[in-house]
């Protein structure tokens, strides 16, 4: 990944000691429903510590669907869930966070 010459996108984030690597090289961190499951307070304090600018959600159809759907076959419907969980855990507006991710996601592919 270091010799990438474009944008570093962690997908279905679930490491957090990749957190402080990610942040140093301005990697976009992206995370799925797990980070909505109780026992995921790791993944939280990772959002909690990501700049706004790095974070990205997404659904891992047809895996790891949010605690809300858990145990449903995901889909892309459900990342609401992920984002309003994501919202929360940074203590902000869902729908403010809802358009960084979705002005981020643009920057990240080459969209804007």
């Amino acid at each position: 990944l270091l010799a990438h010459p474009g944008p570093v996108i962690l997908h279905c984030f679930s490491s957090p000691a990749l957190l402080a690597p990610a942040l140093e090289r301005g990697w976009y961190v992206s995370f799925a429903g797990n980070v909505t499951y109780a026992n995921a307070e790791d993944l939280r304090n990772a959002a909690r510590a990501l700049p706004a600018e790095l974070i990205l959600a997404e659904t891992d159809c047809p895996y790891l669907a949010p605690q809300p759907v858990r145990g449903k076959t995901n889909e892309p419907a459900y990342v609401v869930h992920t984002v309003a969980a994501l919202a929360e855990a940074r203590g902000e507006d869902a729908d403010t966070l809802a358009a960084q991710i979705d002005a981020n996601a643009s920057a990240a592919f080459g969209l804007s």
